[in-house]
């Protein structure tokens, strides 16, 4: 090849990098290896997936579609795909060498990547592209880690997705990527303009873009404003939400929407949860090509009221699993939680997955139930019918759901449930869960009010106004690549604090060593079972935080062989208890021996030759911690 020709590539490869980068979740940016790579086989493993039943899913969404249930966009095909069973190796002249495995799903307009089982080696990075190349995400690195394992990656344009991984010369740190489910998107993922007479994305013709006129007064307001890409078992849909301030103004990335969004969504899906921010048109013309990406993943959920209408005001307090970057330019909305209806406003919301779009109201809310036509005081509703503006008539689509709506001071007073309104209804009413009754009507516990988290030293504060992200503060956080590990393995840190702070401070309970004052520790080794705090002060020249996880790191005794034939050795490490219970139970919960043991040395062995073949449970106790290990006894 001649030199021109492999210079024309090279610059190619730079312009596409360029491009990419404004098109991904949290990710360190760069582009794959193979990009740089003209000589580079195109020969690595594909895997075909049998595309799900349209006809019987497309019945189900029919049946379906209403603003009371998410706006269902793909569903899932199980798979079991790891980088140990599947995908070609191949190694780069340079050093190091890449993973790259493509999967392919007839006819589906994107594809995503969900993973059970999540964990890069530092200096690793993970790429995700569609067959074309035109759309690149990453790079993930040991920076996505987290300490549940769970991970989920954007939708990729096509039917096909590639996944890229690179390992660096001499690493010896294995990669875990194990993928669990593959989405198949079948619709409102395709937004590019295919026809000039039609409009960007899938929302209806009335709708009034954010950064229109209408929304010049709510610059602050569509900042909190995000679409959500909802994971509920097999389906993912569509809906909106909005980050919410609370008294202590600290910027905890508290995120508000309907606890229909989702409604039986288990602790692992909130954990592969997108949340998409700005994504809008620049201007008040639809755009011509797909805005930037900004996107985040994984949640946590903190409260939510009952999934009834007539019982729960239908909320979801969500806390995002990592700080908005600054670079977001995130507002934390505020909030009003008197029950005094607001004469006018407007909502924000993302109809059908599609940009953001603001809708405009300026008569008087109306206090009832759910679909109900009459003044309820205390009841648990706002009914709003909406206005026509300068250009268009905003309204509420599938996908709005969960969206904010504010009053006359830019304050949220609800969030959306469902209604009629549409394009072709422009005049029928929509419903939203009064921010009022979220607050603490719901019920007396904690998780299913608002008023434990966003007013934790209880103020009784009636309203409080949005904020924008100021990086003059400093809120301490952090996360650990996992919390829980045998006895002799090491934990890598990361601060993920919010503000610009210079200085830290770590202290590990437990550890060796048992403090830095580097940023991000890695390999902080524990060698005794038990349960550990974690803390970390950091600060700036005007500013400092401190945060305390108590009993973060659960360290557990390693217990071996197993299978075993008459004995177990239950390794303990250098702990500082002096006793330990264990009890041995049954594979049907009865419990065959209990023993009170003195610790004299850094394990202790058990004998069961008196116990018949089978599985056994070992329970080990001590003051503050407590395990169970799974054992067959093979004699």
């Amino acid at each position: 090849m001649k030199l021109n020709q492999i210079f024309f590539f090279v610059i190619i490869g730079i312009l596409i990098h360029i491009n990419y980068q404004l098109l991904a979740q949290i990710s360190q940016g760069g582009f794959p290896p193979s990009f740089n790579q003209v000589l580079l086989s195109e020969d690595f493993q594909e895997i075909n997936l049998t595309k799900p039943d349209m006809k019987s899913i497309l019945e189900e969404d029919k049946l379906n579609e209403d603003k009371f249930n998410p706006y269902r966009i793909a569903v899932t095909i199980d798979v079991d795909i790891n980088i140990n069973n599947s995908g070609t190796w191949t190694k780069l002249v340079e050093g190091g060498r890449i993973w790259r495995l493509k999967i392919k799903c007839k006819d589906a307009l994107a594809l995503g990547v969900y993973y059970d089982k999540f964990y890069l080696p530092k200096g690793s990075k993970l790429f995700l592209y569609n067959e074309d190349k035109t759309q690149v995400i990453g790079a993930f690195t040991s920076f996505n880690n987290n300490e549940t394992g769970i991970f989920a990656t954007e939708l990729i344009k096509g039917d096909v997705v590639i996944l890229e991984y690179f390992e660096p010369k001499k690493n010896k740190e294995k990669p875990v990527i194990n993928i669990s489910e593959i989405a198949y998107a079948y619709r409102s993922v395709n937004p590019v303009f295919v026809d000039k007479d039609k409009d960007f994305g899938d929302a209806g013709p009335c709708e009034v873009n954010v950064n229109c006129p209408e929304g010049d007064n709510w610059q602050d307001q569509k900042r909190g404003v995000c679409r959500i890409l909802l994971k509920d078992g097999a389906s993912l849909s569509w809906c909106t939400g909005s980050l919410v301030n609370n008294v202590r103004q600290d910027f905890l990335p508290y995120f508000l929407t309907a606890n229909h969004c989702g409604p039986y969504a288990s602790t692992s899906d909130f954990n592969q949860w997108i949340f998409y921010f700005n994504y809008e048109s620049a201007d008040c013309p639809d755009p011509s090509e797909e805005p930037p990406i900004y996107s985040m993943v994984g949640a946590t959920l903190i409260a939510k009221a009952v999934y009834n209408i007539s019982l729960g005001s239908d909320f979801k307090l969500l806390r995002l699993n990592n700080a908005v970057p600054e670079d977001y330019n995130p507002y934390f909305n505020g909030w009003n939680r008197v029950n005094t209806a607001s004469s006018n406003g407007t909502g924000i919301h993302h109809p059908a997955g599609d940009i953001k779009k603001i809708s405009t109201y300026n008569q008087t809310l109306v206090s009832t139930v759910y679909d109900g036509t009459t003044v309820v005081t205390d009841a648990m509703f706002w009914k709003v019918v909406w206005a026509a503006t300068e250009n268009g008539h905003g309204v509420t689509e599938g996908g709005s759901s969960g969206s904010p709506i504010f009053d006359s001071e830019g304050r949220i007073v609800g969030t959306l449930t469902g209604g009629q309104a549409s394009c072709i209804n422009l005049y029928s009413p929509d419903y939203y869960g009064k921010f009022s009754y979220h607050w603490q009507l719901n019920g007396l516990t904690d998780s299913i009010r608002l008023q434990p988290w966003l007013d934790p030293d209880n103020t009784g504060i009636l309203y409080l106004d949005g904020t924008a992200l100021d990086s003059t503060v400093l809120v301490a956080m952090f996360k650990a690549d996992t919390t829980l590990i045998l006895v002799g393995g090491s934990i890598n840190f990361t601060d993920v604090s919010i503000g610009n702070p210079n200085e830290w401070l770590w202290n590990f309970k437990g550890g060796t060593p048992s403090s830095s004052t580097g940023q991000n520790p890695s390999n902080i080794k524990y060698d005794a079972f038990g349960n550990y705090d974690v803390s970390l002060i950091i600060k700036n020249e005007t500013s400092s935080d401190t945060i305390v996880q108590k009993d973060y790191i659960s360290v557990k005794p390693t217990v071996s062989p197993n299978p075993t034939k008459n004995f177990i050795e239950i390794f303990l490490g250098n702990t500082s208890n002096e006793q330990i219970d264990i009890s041995v139970f049954n594979n049907v919960g009865a419990m065959v021996a209990d023993y009170k043991i003195e610790i004299t040395s850094t394990s202790v062995k058990l004998y069961l030759v008196e116990n018949s073949n089978g599985m056994y449970f070992i329970n080990i106790r001590s003051e503050n911690f407590n395990s169970t290990h799974k054992i067959s006894l093979i004699k």
